[in-house]
């Protein structure tokens, strides 16, 4: 008998074949896993009467100004679902964005640039306008100068829509851990 036959089954130690008895401890390690979570009080975040349930598809983003607050309520909005006819949230957001040179040639020529973002968010009732959550988060992005100004601006344009994409993950973030906002 040998194991590099491909017609001979592999078996365990007990006799069975050894894919059952992977399976089973799988099955087992899983088993004990979740019930060590529920044991803590961890909850899923999308379990009915969770934060998650509470703002798929019932938060309003209001748009920040210009093409980058378009960006990060496209963003904040594929993250958050499309509210219904009637939204039970706003959110609303402060967006900065700061641009600082860092790799920086012996002639004075910047190669890289790192793009500093911060947002100030609000999520309040739609209906009465009492703050349900506040918080601020920020992130950064960077991008290389080397090249055209065609490949730089390309690059540009790209890394403030990444920086987008990070602050609105991490207001979703914020949002969905916080207590106040489960039903």
């Amino acid at each position: 008998m040998s194991w590099s036959d491909p017609q001979t089954p592999r078996v365990s130690r007990s006799g069975r074949p050894a894919r059952r008895g992977r399976r089973a401890l799988l099955v087992g390690l899983v088993s004990f896993a979740a019930a060590s979570l529920a044991g803590c009080g961890f909850t899923p975040v999308y379990a009915p009467g969770s934060t998650g349930a509470a703002l798929d598809g019932t938060v309003e983003v209001v748009q920040s100004g210009g093409s980058l607050g378009f960006t990060l309520t496209e963003a904040l909005q594929d993250r958050l679902g499309a509210p219904g006819s009637n939204a039970r949230y706003r959110l609303t957001t402060v967006l900065g964005v700061t641009s600082e040179r860092v790799a920086i040639t012996t002639a004075q020529s910047t190669n890289r640039f790192n793009l500093i973002g911060t947002v100030a968010y609000t999520l309040a009732d739609a209906a009465t306008g009492q703050p349900a959550a506040t918080g601020r988060v920020d992130g950064f992005n960077s991008y290389s100068a080397i090249g055209t100004a065609l490949a730089t601006g390309a690059a540009e344009e790209d890394a403030y829509e990444r920086l987008m994409v990070i602050l609105a993950d991490k207001i979703v973030a914020d949002l969905l851990v916080a207590p106040e906002l489960a039903r």
